[in-house]
C-alpha cells in the first residue's frame, strides 16, 4: 500500500472510532491505531501485504489497564483483495467507504453511531437482504406457460355444492399484486429518535387495489389449465406499486409528542413522521387466486383455496346476488 494511501486510510478510520467515541492513539510497527471505549480495545492495522496480515490476524494482544487484562480485537483495512482473515475483522474499501458513510450522517445528525466489528453495515445488511429477495423473486417467477398461484383445494363438484346451486362451475383465476417490504431508517427531531423499522408481506387486488387477507407465500407455479378463464389486471405493476407505498408509508409513520417549558407555561407540540421512498425496500410481483363461479339460478363464488363463499366478488364483472 502506498504511504499516501495508508496515511489517508488512517485518518479517515482515525474519524471513524471518533465518532464512535473511542478514545484514538496512533501507534507504530506493528499496527497503526489503537481505539480504547470502556472495556474494549481495537487494533488497527492498514496494509497491503498479505505476510503482515497474517502475523497481525494470528498474534493476541492484551491491553492491561488497572490490572486487568483485556483481550484487543483486531482490525485490517486493505486494498489487496487477496487477503483472508481467521480472528481479525477485514475491511475493504467497500467496508470503510460504509462505516465512513454512517459515521459521517451520524455527525450531522447527531445521532449515536456504533460499530460493531464482525456485524454487517447498514449498507451491507441491506445489499445481503436485497439479495436474498431477488433470489426468492427468482423462485416465485413462473415458468413458460406457468402461472403463480394459491392452490385449488376445492374441487369443481365440491364447489357447487358449497354454493348451494345447481348449475355448471367454472374456474376463474383472479390477478393480484403480491408484495414484500423491509423498512430501515429512523428520524431525529429535537433530540427524540424516530424509528421506523419493518417488515413483511401482503397482497392487493389488481382489479379494485382492495387489500386481500391472503398470504402471497402459499402461491406456487402451476401449469394453465386449459379450461380456466385467467383474469387481467385492471391496476398495472405501477400503479399497485405507488398505492402500496403510500398505504406503507401510513402505516409505518410515527406520532411524538413534545412538551416544552417557557416561564410557567408549558407548549405540547404534535408531529407526525414517516419514512422515505429511499428508506423502504418494496418488491412486487404478480400472482392468482383460483375462484370457482357457480352459475345456477344465482351466481355464486367460491375461493379454490378456502372453500369459502365469497360475499363481494373478486372482480367487477360479476354481481353475486
Amino acid at each position: 500500500m502506498d504511504d499516501l494511501v495508508r496515511r489517508r486510510a488512517i485518518r479517515e478510520i482515525r474519524l471513524i472510532f471518533e465518532t464512535a467515541g473511542y478514545e484514538i492513539e496512533e501507534e507504530g510497527e506493528p499496527f497503526d491505531l489503537s481505539a480504547v471505549a470502556g472495556n474494549t480495545c481495537i487494533l488497527v492495522m492498514c496494509t497491503d501485504d498479505p505476510t503482515q496480515a497474517r502475523i497481525f490476524d494470528n498474534k493476541p494482544y492484551v491491553l492491561e489497564e488497572d490490572g486487568e487484562k483485556i483481550p484487543c480485537k483486531k482490525l485490517i483495512f486493505t486494498m489487496n483483495q487477496r487477503i483472508a482473515t481467521h480472528e481479525a475483522t477485514l475491511w475493504l474499501p467497500e467496508a470503510l467507504a460504509a462505516h465512513a458513510g454512517e459515521a459521517a450522517l451520524a455527525r450531522v445528525s447527531g445521532e449515536r453511531f456504533a460499530i460493531r466489528l464482525g456485524e454487517p453495515t447498514v449498507v451491507e445488511r441491506r445489499k445481503h437482504e436485497q439479495l436474498v429477495k431477488e433470489r426468492q423473486a427468482e423462485s416465485q417467477r413462473p415458468s413458460p406457460g406457468h402461472i403463480a398461484c394459491l392452490p385449488v383445494n376445492a374441487g369443481q363438484q365440491e364447489a357447487v355444492r358449497i354454493s348451494g346451486q345447481k348449475g355448471e362451475a367454472r374456474l376463474r383465476l383472479i390477478p393480484h399484486w403480491a408484495y414484500q417490504y423491509s423498512c430501515i431508517g429512523q428520524a431525529s427531531y429535537k433530540g427524540k429518535q424516530i424509528c421506523f423499522d419493518g417488515e413483511g408481506m401482503g397482497a392487493i387486488s389488481a382489479i379494485n387495489g382492495l387489500i386481500q387477507e391472503i398470504n402471497p407465500e402459499e402461491a406456487i407455479s402451476v401449469e394453465i389449465p386449459e379450461d380456466a378463464e385467467i383474469v387481467r389486471p385492471s391496476i398495472s405493476a405501477k400503479e399497485a406499486e405507488s398505492n402500496i407505498l403510500q398505504s406503507l408509508s401510513a402505516a409505518l409513520s410515527q406520532k411524538i409528542r413534545i412538551k416544552t417549558e417557557s416561564g410557567d407555561a408549558i407548549f405540547s407540540e404534535e408531529k407526525t413522521f414517516k419514512p422515505t421512498r429511499e428508506q423502504i425496500d418494496l418488491k412486487v410481483w404478480l400472482i392468482h387466486v383460483p375462484v370457482w363461479q357457480v352459475r345456477g339460478r344465482q351466481i355464486v363464488e367460491v375461493n379454490a383455496t378456502t372453500g369459502e363463499i365469497l360475499a363481494e366478488p373478486m372482480d367487477e364483472g360479476v354481481e353475486l346476488l
